[in-house]
């Protein structure tokens, strides 16, 4: 799977708990979360852009692109400053959010355009071509098998601390990128001897409109687009919904290989099991990246068999984001002591 992605090692590691808990709640026979918010800027995206800007740097790049809506620019832009590149970050020009002034203090410069998430990947793209930046989005300079191999890292991380392969692994789809990752890392294993089974994949995505879900919900083995107008992009959704996907065809097949599942997950559903989980675990978590568990629940409802089930939180609410990467260590001490481990 490549090199470790990782910047002094403070990347990947993430804190892995089992939550007995909410096992009652689901049920499940034995539930354990991965939380992907103790990355140093808060989310799973640090595993990718610290592969992607060391990507750049070793191919020569001084400046790097991305087109984002806030999580991935942040994370570009601080890993560019740990790399020395200089970072231009494309963010539709409606957005607001308080990642805009972390990327600026990270030296991100930021690029308001006209227009969707798609249409600032579109953008910034063309502006790589034009001024000769790295182009750091989806898709592009062998980014998508970088990002693979960087999400891989979360299965082999599962994998060591459980000493066995789950039977089901829940994950929030977007772009489809980080679900096809895990699963390829599982692959990897399963593979090579490791392990003698992969786990069923649960893709857990917004009713705003997702690809990855629509595709699967249909029946359909090849990726088809949504239109522009049928999404319906809420504060909420933002991370999950998408009218293209940029990695759903990989998501796609994961889910069709491993036997897995696609489903939609309500606003209200997100917030509610992002409740639970401060409530029961102590992990504040983004409401989107509680989808995991709410898809998990639903899966759940139908299996009368035993399971083993990992849910991955791929990012921690804005609250516990600092803006130094060297408070991580008080920050996992702090959702270590209110998970009681």
């Amino acid at each position: 799977m490549g090199e470790d992605p990782s910047s002094d090692g403070l990347v990947g590691g993430t804190i892995f708990v089992r939550s007995r808990n909410i096992e009652l709640l689901i049920p499940c026979e034995r539930l354990f979360l991965k939380f992907e918010g103790g990355n140093p800027t808060g989310t799973q995206k640090d595993r990718v852009s610290t592969a992607v800007v060391q990507n750049a740097a070793k191919m020569g790049y001084d400046e790097i692109g991305i087109g984002t809506c806030g999580n991935f620019g942040a994370s570009l832009a601080f890993f560019s400053k740990e790399f020395g590149l200089k970072s231009h970050v494309f963010i539709p020009a409606d957005y607001k959010d308080s990642r805009v002034g972390e990327i600026q203090e990270y030296g991100g410069i930021i690029h308001r355009v006209d227009g969707t998430y798609e249409d600032a990947i579109e953008i910034s793209s063309e502006e790589a071509e034009t001024w000769g930046w790295y182009n750091a989005n989806p898709g592009k300079n062998g980014n998508s098998e970088v990002s693979l191999n960087a999400y891989a890292k979360i299965s082999v991380e599962i994998f060591t601390s459980l000493g066995r392969v789950p039977d089901i692994v829940s994950v929030p789809v977007g772009n489809g990128t980080t679900i096809a990752g895990i699963y390829h890392g599982f692959k990897y294993l399963h593979d090579f001897g490791k392990t003698d089974k992969v786990p069923k994949m649960i893709a857990a995505s917004t009713l705003g409109g997702n690809p990855v879900v629509e595709s699967f919900s249909r029946g359909w083995h090849l990726i088809r687009d949504l239109k522009p107008d049928e999404i319906k992009e809420t504060p909420i959704n933002e991370p999950l919904v998408s009218w293209h996907s940029f990695d759903g065809q990989l998501a796609l097949n994961a889910l069709y290989e491993s036997n897995g599942l696609a489903t939609y997950v309500s606003d209200a559903k997100m917030k509610e099991f992002a409740r639970i989980l401060m409530q029961e675990e102590g992990l504040s978590v983004l409401p989107a990246s509680a989808s995991s568990l709410a898809a998990l629940s639903t899966f759940l409802r139908g299996a009368h068999s035993p399971q083993i089930c990992v849910a991955i939180l791929t990012g921690r609410h804005p609250y516990y984001i600092h803006n130094n990467h060297k408070n991580r260590n008080a920050v996992n001490s702090h959702l270590l002591n209110r998970c009681g481990i």
